[in-house]
This record gives structure tokens, sequence and C-alpha cells, in this order.
């Protein structure tokens, strides 16, 4: 039987609302990986939040890997090590915050703990219950960065109108290019940015060309605007029932279960078993 590969969304596709997994998700991925298959979680989170994910799915035997922080940050889950790492050049980020403050945006970035902000906002409260990930506030992220690698990237978050960061996003578009950064939404909430070139595209091919696994054998799912990259990426492309309606073009089959209703065991059980 041909190994396939399938690189899964988190939030939105593989979990629920509520940010769990469904016994029937499970189950699939577990028979999916007894038969040989590699699943590879395909996420914006950080590692920190990513990891205890995968643990909780069972996938790190040996094969099992992660894609994190939209493609900025690639880890080996059976050896516990990070094998692909390109974080967002320091010098950006102060001015970045600055901007997003004047459009009354939550601004953040990470350092190898969790998240880092300047003020303790509800949005950092709501991001790192659902994320399950710890935060610090300090006075000034640059300083506090300042003997840490790049960080994977920076998010700025509204969690009552989307179109204040959709202006931002206009308002930032010179200085993105100048700054060689993408800028892309990962939900209505989240506007993420990301050194250029770097995308849940660009990991999902590192990852099939890390493990010699051929084009023709892989499958991606997804529901919002940053796996667009993974679902170009991937032979069989497969966007989620409860995504925007503007993302069903990018999928060549559309889930007829959404995420609280396991999208993912519908996926597994038509292509893989």
């Amino acid at each position: 039987m041909e190994k396939k590969i399938l690189f899964l969304d988190l939030d939105g596709t593989l979990l629920t609302d509520s940010k769990d997994i469904t016994e029937e998700n499970l189950a699939a991925i577990q028979k999916a990986t007894e038969l040989g298959h590699a699943i590879v979680v395909c996420t914006g989170r950080p590692l920190v939040s990513t990891a205890k994910q995968v643990e909780k799915l069972g996938l790190t035997a040996p094969g099992c890997y992660a894609i994190t922080s939209n493609g900025a940050l690639i880890y080996d889950a059976h050896a516990q090590e990070t094998i692909f790492y390109k974080g967002v050049h320091k010098d950006c980020i102060r001015e970045a915050f600055d901007e997003a403050y004047k459009f009354h945006l939550h601004p953040q970035t990470y350092n190898q703990a969790g998240a880092l902000c300047e003020h303790d906002t509800e949005e950092m409260h709501y991001y790192s219950a659902s994320t399950i990930l710890p935060y610090e506030v300090v006075e000034d992220v640059t300083k506090a960065l300042d003997k840490e690698p790049d960080p994977i990237k920076m998010l700025f978050i509204d969690l009552h109108d989307r179109s204040r960061l959709e202006a931002f996003r206009q308002h930032m578009e010179p200085w993105a290019e100048k700054n060689h950064l993408d800028m892309f939404f990962s939900c209505d909430q989240y506007l993420e940015f990301l050194p250029e070139g770097i995308n849940k595209g660009s990991g999902v091919r590192f990852i099939s060309e890390y493990l010699n696994i051929p084009y023709e054998h892989t499958l991606a799912a997804g529901d919002a605007e940053n796996d667009i990259t993974m679902l170009k990426a991937v032979k069989l492309p497969c966007v989620m029932k409860n995504a925007r309606p503007e993302m069903h073009a990018y999928g060549a089959y559309i889930t007829e279960r959404d995420n609280n209703h396991s999208g993912i065991a519908e996926i597994i059980e038509k292509f893989m078993l």
C-alpha cells in the first residue's frame, strides 16, 4: 500500500470550536498511522502549544512531525528537536507594535517560553486560554527579546472587528514589503506577520522532501486564509465545511461534516483507509 501524508490544520479543522478532539477523529488518525500513513500537524500555533496537542494525539512515534507557527518552525515530534527555524527580524518589531496601537489592536510576539506582550488585555487572555500557551507582560518586547533568537512571528488580534485588522494590513503593506514580511489571517480575529516566503506551504514542501514522499501521495485539510499555501502545495486539498465561503475555491474536496462533527475522520476514511 502506498504511504500517504496528511497535513492537518488544528483550529477550525481538527479541533472543535471548544478546542477538543472528537473520539472519531482520534480513532481515524490512529487507524491511519497504524497503516503506515503519516499525519503532520500544520498550525499557526507556536511549538509550546503544538507539542501538547501532538502528545494528546499520540503523534510522537518515529516519523511524526509538526509544522508550527505557519511554517516558521518545523519539529520532529519523536526526536523532540527542531529541524527548521526562521524568525522575524527583531528590528521590525518596535515599529509594528507602535503602528498596531494606533489601530487599537493587541500586538504580541514570542520567545522560547511563550507569548510576549506589553499590555495585559482581554485578547491576550483569550489567546492564551485557547492555545494553552503561557505569556509574559513586559515593558518593552524589544528589550525582552534582546538575548533571544529572532521570534517566530508577530500576531495582531482584534476579537470584535475584523475590519480594523484589514485596515491595519492595508496600512502596513508598503512597510511589510520593505521589511520582507508576509501578512495573512489565520482566523477572523488573528492577523499574522511572518518572514517572506515562510508559510504552511513552504513547511509542506520541506517535510515532503525531508521524508521523500511524492507529491501524488499528499493531502491537506484546512479552513482559513493561512491554509491556502498548504492546500496549494498538495495533490488533494480538502476544505472544511465550516470554512469561509471564499475558501471553498481552494478545495478539491469540501467535507460534508464540519470541525465539530469529525470532518477529519471523514477525509481519512474516504481517502486513506
